[in-house]
């Protein structure tokens, strides 16, 4: 799917933020577009970049939230008795579930991870600043 101005939907959240739902690998994702100090056209462009090339940049996306993470998890957060054992990284990556992506301005993304209860169900968030690489991640909520 390539969006489009007319596809999107003002975000009455965040004024000035457009909002989409799409569907990738027949998940729908909500999209958020946020041009702040670019045009929403340029935003656009971004968005497009991502989704035309999704396995790709998800693959970045996810290694940014098992880099940073799987180890904080065996180590602080793996549980053996309440159903959380340490994991591999396969199965770490295997309970990351794609929930949102936001593009902010030209080169700046924002993909929402839930993490099926492995950090008391807060949203893992892979970033990139440049528009093309995965370089932080953070948690949140």
């Amino acid at each position: 799917m390539k969006i489009t101005k007319e596809k999107l939907d003002k975000d009455l959240d965040i004024e000035g933020s457009y909002k989409i739902i799409v569907t990738l690998n027949t998940k729908k994702i909500d999209l958020r577009l946020d041009p702040d100090d670019a045009t929403i056209e340029e935003t656009i462009v971004l968005a497009n970049k991502l989704l035309e090339n999704f396995e790709f940049y998800e693959k970045k996306a996810k290694d940014a939230i098992v880099r940073d993470f799987l180890d904080n998890y065996n180590e602080n957060w793996a549980d053996e008795k309440n159903g959380h054992p340490q994991l591999e990284e396969q199965g770490f990556r295997n309970n990351l579930e794609l929930n949102g992506i936001n593009f902010l301005s030209k080169d700046s993304i924002d993909v929402f991870y839930n993490e099926n209860g492995m950090f008391g169900n807060h949203s893992l968030i892979a970033q990139s600043f440049d528009g093309e690489n995965f370089d932080d991640s953070t948690m949140y909520g």
